[in-house]
């Protein structure tokens, strides 16, 4: 407890923290406009996957240099057990992203008119599974479209990857947006805790949200343990002794 009272303390700390707080704020605002926008029956599902996938680019651009802009505890979650971040940072990262969701949630009801509010079905943001989808398969949809985003950000984050760090924001704005339009219209496709959790507190289905909420989680899991252990190349040490030198010395090889 007082290593976490030392980190709020910290300038460096507080600093990714408020960058986790707007960059979560800022996705919440422009990727709920859609959903608002999609409850009209404007362009359907279309509308509202660009604009999710697009908010996606604009909180990497302008916030990703500063805490990495994961706006989801999901991909907190994952980073730390991938062990680039510590466990404190990531209570940290998930406590401002939560907070940073209910302020953009808040600034968004306070800029669409009323009418706009009272006409969405659900709510605004709201999504809700299919109903002809069973328990399972709202599970394991939304669970797998939220292990192809960590995925994503597994190998983002993967030291050899640094040569292809090119439009990744355009790249992984794509990747939610094919997400989205995939399982949009089965189970809402959020894949972002924050962003199912807080709209929900308004007005929701509490069993739907458990369901969605478990399968995020999960995949956040297990995702980072399949990734060391399948995609992380294992390495052995050598031992090599040197005419110069007779103790053994050890080497990281392949």
């Amino acid at each position: 407890m007082l290593h976490l009272s030392k980190m709020l303390f910290n300038s460096f700390t507080f600093m990714r923290g408020l960058s986790e707080f707007s960059a979560t704020a800022l996705f919440m605002v422009i990727s709920c406009m859609g959903c608002s926008v999609r409850d009209q029956g404007a362009s359907g599902n279309l509308i509202s996957s660009l604009n999710y996938g697009l908010a996606t680019v604009v909180v990497m651009h302008i916030f990703g240099f500063i805490s990495g802009a994961h706006a989801n505890p999901c991909v907190s979650v994952a980073c730390c057990l991938l062990g680039y971040i510590g466990s404190n940072m990531m209570f940290v990262y998930i406590a401002c992203q939560l907070a940073g969701a209910a302020f953009g949630y808040f600034m968004l009801l306070q800029m669409l008119p009323q009418g706009l509010i009272d006409s969405c079905k659900l709510g605004v943001c709201m999504v809700e599974p299919m109903n002809s989808l069973s328990s399972i398969q709202i599970l394991s949809i939304e669970g797998f479209l939220t292990s192809v985003l960590i995925l994503a950000w597994c190998a983002l984050w993967d030291v050899r990857s640094g040569r292809f760090l090119d439009s990744v924001t355009l790249r992984m704005g794509c990747l939610v947006t094919v997400c989205n339009l995939a399982g949009g219209h089965l189970t809402g496709a959020s894949m972002n805790p924050a962003k199912i959790l807080i709209p929900t507190l308004f007005k929701g289905n509490p069993e739907s949200v458990l369901l969605q909420l478990g399968g995020q989680m999960l995949a956040s899991i297990i995702i980072p343990q399949l990734w060391l252990f399948a995609y992380t190349p294992s390495y052995r040490p050598l031992q090599i002794e040197t005419p110069e030198r007779h103790s053994s010395e050890l080497y990281l090889s392949p």
